[in-house]
């Protein structure tokens, strides 16, 4: 096997936009390393899968899933699992800011595209979070309108 091809099932799994645990956390860090550079924001988007871990849930159901986190996001962000098979991420980059108005669009988008490919029963079992990375670290602020975006809101 060519080491390129060893090295990208190492941390790319399926089509390329998606990464594996170690590369995502690689990216989260990279991109918290720019941001303390820049100045500019990002956001962190989890998705937390861990009821869904049944076996009457298959791992298409996991594919559809990902595929609409996929396209609720731009090229330029990152998409991979925090914590495999339990917690897909996104990291929601090069954002001049990030207020709840861009985070409400974002989750309505990811919300929407979801409760489209498995249906309002299933995504009440999902739990999604917004993370907001900013420098000076005292500025970060997690779940900035938890409201929006608490499980019990998605009943």
């Amino acid at each position: 096997m060519k080491p390129q091809k060893v090295l990208r099932e190492l941390f790319v799994q399926d089509d390329g936009t998606f990464y594996c645990t170690s590369h995502f956390r690689h990216m989260l860090r990279m991109e918290r390393k720019r941001t303390r550079r820049s100045g500019k924001p990002f956001l962190l988007m989890l998705i937390n899968l861990s009821e869904l871990q049944t076996r009457q849930y298959s791992s298409h159901m996991l594919e559809q899933i990902k595929e609409a986190l996929v396209s609720s996001s731009r090229e330029t962000d990152i998409r991979g699992w925090y914590e495999h098979s339990k917690i897909m991420g996104a990291i929601f980059t090069e954002m001049n800011s990030v207020d709840n108005t861009s985070m409400e669009k974002i989750f309505k988008k990811l919300y929407n595209n979801i409760s489209t490919s498995l249906g309002t029963e299933l995504l009440k079992k999902i739990e999604i979070s917004l993370h907001v990375f900013k420098f000076p670290e005292e500025e970060n602020k997690e779940l900035i309108a938890p409201e929006l975006y608490s499980k019990s809101s998605l009943s």
